[in-house]
């Protein structure tokens, strides 16, 4: 029997919206029965459809911009989706490869949620998620929204275009060039609209979802610094000398535990925080470009459509930095704990006892794009810095 009577509801709640967007991309790493063959047929088909919608979308839209178009400001207009779409695949393909090492990290705060046998310990856990869930939420409402915006309202506002020679082009969400057909008859125009809505839906989930795992995972983390903090002080306030070891073992233990899981989810996650990060850093660049341009023209719907999509960018790269910016202030909180305690009320041997608890704590501990970018506020300012840069580097070529 679990430790925590709860922990069916409790699980099921902090997961719920996590395994419903990684399910619907085929990458949830637990199967739904015991009789996994099902299960693995339909991960293996929705990977593979995935995959074949996103190079579907690439494939011929950079065809259009490099064999199409000779302008490089059209060029410009049209890049900017193509370099969101090749950052979303590179991630998913991250996802795929590093699944093993999500679902190690998932089983860990399965364990921990098992565990918990104590009333205040799971409130503050559930506290945390619900902050995650909340952010997620957030997330999904920006990404999806942004999605209807650019990839449905923005063509649909262009309406028909009549050329010269009395040809008639209706838009598509993502230019694109197929060599072997012509889009613009029927039903070629309905049947690649509709593919391409449809991988606008899975781009977006792909994002959404990438970013909910590393939420889960630092507000679990982070409810756990906030138990270790609980245990410390029930270590100092406890009168009956015969208690004080198994206190602080159980103090060491889940020090250790909380810091491995931050380690494993560091390892789950630099990677595809590098590619939101650089990617996002380029992208903001690339919908501020569109701004400037489109308020030039005076095309308000278009002009909406991209500050929203340049508010989800800049919305996604915060949240990755807040993520990293809470493990610092929990890391201080544990250090400011354990340099504030009433040490001097424990017997000596004990007392010397926080001597390396305190030594490991004041070891940083950070989530890192890549083992080298700190992801923290800091990192969001540089961030936008650089974006700017990158604008101002865009507009040279007007």
């Amino acid at each position: 029997m679990f430790a925590n009577k709860y922990y069916e509801s409790d699980i099921k709640y902090t997961f719920e919206i996590n395994r419903f967007f990684f399910r619907l991309i085929g990458m949830w790493p637990f199967a739904r029965t015991s009789f996994f063959l099902p299960d693995i047929v339909e991960t293996v088909l929705l990977i593979i459809a995935c995959f074949t919608l996103l190079l579907s979308e690439i494939v011929p839209t950079i065809i259009y911009i490099f064999v199409v178009l000779k302008d490089n400001r059209l060029r410009l207009k049209v890049v900017g989706t193509m370099l969101y779409t090749i950052v979303t695949t590179i991630k998913y393909g991250y996802i795929l490869l590093y699944k093993n090492q999500i679902r190690n990290c998932l089983k860990l705060a399965d364990q921990d949620w098992r565990n918990v046998d104590n009333s205040s310990a799971r409130i503050s856990m559930i506290d945390r998620v619900r902050i995650g869930r909340r952010l997620v939420i957030m997330c999904a409402v920006f990404v999806y929204l942004n999605g209807l915006a650019i990839r449905i309202i923005v063509p649909l506002s262009h309406g028909k275009i009549v050329t010269p020679q009395n040809v008639t082009i209706r838009p598509l969400q993502s230019m694109a060039h197929f060599v072997i057909f012509d889009v613009q008859h029927s039903p070629a125009y309905e049947i690649v609209f509709f593919l391409q809505s449809f991988t606008g839906v899975i781009k977006y989930t792909i994002t959404v979802a990438t970013f909910g795992f590393i939420t889960l995972c630092v507000m679990h983390f982070c409810a756990q610094l906030d138990i270790l903090v609980t245990l410390i002080n029930k270590f100092v306030n406890e009168r009956q000398e015969k208690y004080l070891n198994k206190r602080l073992a159980i103090i060491v233990e889940h020090q250790i535990k909380t810091r491995n899981f931050l380690h494993l989810v560091q390892n789950a996650t630099q990677y595809s925080s590098l590619i939101e990060i650089l990617g996002s850093s380029i992208l903001v660049c690339f919908a501020g470009y569109y701004v400037i341009m489109e308020w030039k023209n005076l095309n308000a719907v278009r002009l909406c459509s991209y500050i929203f999509a340049l508010m989800m960018l800049l919305f996604n790269v915060f949240i990755y930095c807040y993520m990293g910016e809470q493990v610092i202030e929990q890391e201080k909180k544990i250090s400011l704990t354990l340099c504030t305690l009433e040490w001097y009320c424990l017997p000596i041997e004990k007392a010397k006892a926080l001597i390396l608890i305190m030594a490991i704590s004041d070891t940083s501990v950070k989530l890192k794009a890549g083992k080298f970018v700190d992801l923290s506020l800091k990192t969001y300012g540089d961030v936008l810095k650089m974006a700017v840069t990158y604008l101002n580097l865009l507009r040279s070529f007007e």
